[in-house]
């Protein structure tokens, strides 16, 4: 994985990775801070966030994707 992933920094020196979409409304925004940035990486993939390839967003944006998704295959 590429090391240009956006990182947020806690003051203790902890990362954690952003949600990049925040458009559902229970997004958990911020992934758990962690010691590394790899620690991070790895929280993020434990807890089935989905990674772009750039960014990644959380379990909650992506199933609100989903139904927005659903909601227009409805409407055609």
């Amino acid at each position: 994985m590429s090391d240009e992933i956006f990182y947020i920094e806690d003051g203790d020196g902890g990362f954690a990775i952003p949600c990049q979409l925040k458009i559902a409304a229970d997004c958990v925004q911020v992934g758990e801070f962690c010691e590394s940035k790899e620690d991070a990486r790895h929280w993020a993939e434990e807890e089935c966030w989905i990674f772009s390839g750039e960014w990644y967003l959380c379990v909650e944006c992506n199933q609100q994707i989903m139904l927005n998704i659903s909601k227009l295959q409805t409407k055609k």
